[in-house]
């Protein structure tokens, strides 16, 4: 008889009460999936968590890339940017956009900024992602293009903007700049980042090739509907984690 399949890779357990604890494991893995993904962005990339609602967060050092991160480097701060663990911790100035964001959306958990090669060619052409393929379904209608403010993030200003701009979706593309994600988990804000920057690709080869064609509406949000939850975010993060075991088998210990 066949047993049960394993979706997920042997990872070291973490005390199933202490939710921290495992918000600060799933936050680790993160950051190499990403890494993994092709979306590090040297060190101008910032990716952080929190318990739904909290008016904390967790972080990582300023200066390491996410390919760098280890769970020393993983750091709580609050909304002003203090922070609360550990000595001598560089935090990122430009945190501020997450601050408003969860400030703005008691929803949100989960908030992803990268440089995405693609995404951030398409934004230097001012232009927002357009749902052109199937997969890319689960944007439809979830795109806000920020072009208020092309300039480095600092204070509180630029990211109450964005905050603003975003309303209730979960997705922007930043002119001159990358993208940001902003999601109720985790894998999710990890998963909507990638479906933006493979969407921007195949956006940017189709129209170097001639007219588009894109999907009805009415078929792209019907895909959405099958792709945009937590039980299709949670299969994809399960994927994205048998990738990073193989990978990167140290992590999982960690």
């Amino acid at each position: 008889m066949i047993g049960k399949i394993p979706r997920m890779p042997h990872i070291r357990q973490v005390d199933p009460g202490d939710e921290i604890a495992a918000l600060r494991q799933q936050l680790l893995f993160a950051f190499h999936i990403v890494e993994m993904l092709g979306q590090p962005s040297g060190m101008g990339s910032h990716l952080t968590a929190r318990k739904p609602g909290a008016d904390t967060f967790f972080f990582h050092v300023h200066n390491f890339g996410f390919g760098e991160v280890t769970p020393d480097l993983i750091h709580e701060a609050d909304f002003e940017l203090n922070v609360l663990s550990g000595e001598n911790v560089d935090v990122n100035p430009t945190l501020h956009i997450h601050t408003q964001i969860y400030s703005a959306r008691p929803d949100i958990t989960c908030i992803l900024h990268t440089h995405a090669k693609h995404v951030t060619a398409l934004s230097a052409l001012g232009q927002n992602i357009e749902v052109i393929t199937q997969s890319g379904a689960r944007l439809h209608n979830e795109c806000v293009l920020f072009d208020e403010d092309d300039g480095v993030s600092l204070g509180k200003g630029p990211g109450a903007a964005m905050a603003r701009a975003l309303e209730q979706k979960s997705c922007m593309v930043l002119k001159n700049h990358g993208l940001l994600t902003a999601a109720a988990s985790i894998p999710a804000a990890v998963i909507l980042a990638d479906t933006m920057e493979k969407e921007a690709e195949m956006l940017l080869m189709a129209k170097a090739a001639g007219a588009l064609v894109p999907p009805s509406a009415e078929g792209s949000q019907r895909t959405k509907e099958y792709l945009f939850n937590e039980k299709a975010f949670g299969r994809g993060w399960t994927y994205l984690m048998r990738r990073l075991a193989l990978r990167r088998p140290d992590i999982m210990n960690m």
